[in-house]
């Protein structure tokens, strides 16, 4: 049953009032002035209030404005009585926040109809706030959820800067949530073969969290036995699809697989739809992207891949990408893009730059802003190989 207070000095018309609404579906209180409703009102906790303007003690405009300042009465519904119907009063009931008027005069019939208008107003809100208060339980647990996953994803695929043999390998990881559709790893498989992946997933959010972890605990368990990139896309390929197959939503992966052989100084590399990796030769200051093709894994059944493969020497360069690099803020120039990165690359290796210092000068050059902002458009990985 909804709490109504009436709060009127003239006991008379307050009487009348009380009457007016005794079998009506409301609880009924009464107060006989600034004071005592004061004192009540906290301690009620009414949902509507019937307030005269003018009491013996206090104007029911200041007990009107204070209700509405109360944190925990906000929602509780006044109507303001007022003894003069004139512009200056009504501007002073607007002004003190009620929520309506009447005049001394208004029949009981416009009176009922009124309160009836606060109970059902008063209900959507209740059910409103109810709703709310359920969303805010919910994102509690979302983001929850998001943080446990998020050590989970970054447990799994950590931040690389290692250095095998000659080769110095730098990651830099930027999801656009907490948690990513992006991941890579680094494997010696033998003293002179290095196993490098880059990949990135449909899709944002938990579900690409899982299946990057999923995708990295795959690789790990499938490099030993696959030595040649094509080979291991291939298994990776018939793996992911068959758990995906005759789902409703359709998943993929672009994924970029290479093999460095220390002793013949030589990359071998497959490709699955990934955004080609950029060489640069430290010879001849010339840089050019290993444009190899292929489809995303989880796409067809029985996917084939090729291989290809470079000489290079010490002091040379490979960068690996996905494409929210590209598509933060050249989604729609794509060459510039990689004319700009080529030219940046080569100024970093003429200047001697650590792998940490280049990723750094990437970022820079194409983003220029505080870097603990999100990048809201797509994750952002990279990989830097010196060799």
């Amino acid at each position: 049953m909804d709490k109504l207070i009436i709060i009127n000095s003239d006991d008379t018309t307050k009487n009348l009032m009380y009457d007016i609404l005794c079998d009506s579906d409301f609880e009924l209180y009464t107060a006989s002035n600034g004071k005592d409703a004061l004192l009540k009102i906290p301690e009620l906790k009414p949902d509507i209030v019937i307030l005269y303007s003018d009491l013996n003690d206090m104007s029911g405009f200041d007990i009107c404005k204070r209700i509405k300042d109360d944190e925990h009465l906000k929602y509780t519904m006044v109507l303001l009585v007022l003894s003069l119907e004139t512009n200056s009063y009504i501007k002073r009931a607007l002004h003190a926040g009620a929520d309506d008027y009447i005049s001394t005069d208004t029949s009981p019939t416009i009176l009922l109809a009124k309160l009836n208008s606060f109970v059902r107003m008063k209900h959507l809100n209740d059910k409103i706030n109810e709703q709310y208060n359920e969303l805010k339980e919910k994102d509690k647990l979302i983001n929850f959820q998001l943080r446990m996953a998020q050590k989970v994803q970054r447990s799994i695929i950590r931040e690389i800067d290692t250095k095998i043999g000659e080769i110095h390998i730098t990651s830099k990881y930027l999801p656009a949530l907490e948690i990513g559709g992006d991941f890579f790893d680094v494997k010696q498989i033998d003293d002179n073969h290095i196993g490098i992946i880059l990949g990135d997933v449909s899709g944002h959010g938990i579900s690409a969290a899982l299946l990057t972890s999923m995708l990295n605990m795959m690789f790990s368990s499938l490099y030993m036995t696959y030595k040649k990139p094509n080979e291991l896309l291939a298994a990776m390929n018939s793996q992911f699809y068959s758990i995906f197959y005759g789902s409703d939503t359709q998943m993929y992966a672009c994924i970029f697989y290479a093999v460095v052989d220390l002793a013949e100084n030589r990359i071998v590399y497959s490709n699955a739809g990934q955004s080609f990796p950029i060489y640069v030769s430290k010879e001849t200051q010339e840089a050019s992207q290993l444009e190899l093709g292929g489809t995303p894994i989880g796409i067809l059944s029985d996917s084939k891949y090729s291989n290809s493969s470079i000489s290079y020497n010490n002091g040379d360069t490979l960068f690996l990408h996905t494409d929210g690099l590209t598509d933060f803020s050249y989604k729609d120039r794509p060459e510039e893009f990689d004319d700009e990165l080529k030219t940046l690359l080569i100024e970093c290796m003429q200047e001697n730059y650590s792998t940490e210092m280049t990723i750094d000068a990437i970022l820079h050059k194409f983003y220029n802003f505080d870097m603990s902002k999100k990048f809201e458009s797509d994750d952002v990985s990279m990989l830097l190989c010196t060799l």
